[in-house]
């Protein structure tokens, strides 16, 4: 029982691992924007489907590990991906229930949001500016959101994950 746990667990971080790696894969300088926001994408699936397990402060720590990867100011990606999970978690049965374009149109928004409140957050702290680019990857996230969906309900299936 107790190796079953820790496949889970192991299975989990490994999805974040790879969500991370794909987040600072290089992308021509051109079309930085138009990157998906994977981190989000996966944190956003796993509050959704297990939301007991993994809750604020996970996402705290997610957020602690974005912001050292890139380099930005220490809290930038905590805060908001806390103040994001908060809300995930406590509209995740709501949010289970919706269909998966629903669910698409939904990702856009919270992936422009959280991009737009780092956006402002920076500001606050020192001169930052908006890259129009980020719009394209919030869209680009709300179409790639099915096939991660669909990806990762069949692993926490398989490992039966609850």
């Amino acid at each position: 029982m107790k190796a079953n746990v820790i496949l889970q667990w192991l299975m989990i971080v490994i999805t974040f691992v790879i969500a991370l790696v794909f987040e600072i894969m290089p992308w021509p300088a051109d079309f930085s924007g138009y990157r998906p926001a994977w981190l989000v994408l996966v944190l956003l699936y796993w509050i959704m489907a297990i939301p007991v397990r993994l809750n604020i402060g996970i996402a705290f720590i997610i957020g602690l590990i974005w912001d050292l990867v890139l380099g930005s100011i220490l809290g930038i990606h905590s805060l908001v991906l806390s103040i994001f999970a908060y809300l995930i978690a406590i509209n995740s049965m709501i949010l289970r229930n919706l269909s998966l374009w629903q669910q698409s149109l939904l990702v856009m928004l919270c992936v422009f949001l959280i991009r737009f409140a780092i956006f402002l957050l920076e500001l606050f702290l020192h001169s930052a500016v908006f890259n129009s680019q980020e719009i394209m990857g919030a869209i680009l996230s709300g179409i790639l959101w099915p096939w991660v969906f669909l990806i990762l309900r069949k692993l926490r299936r398989k490992l039966s994950l609850r």
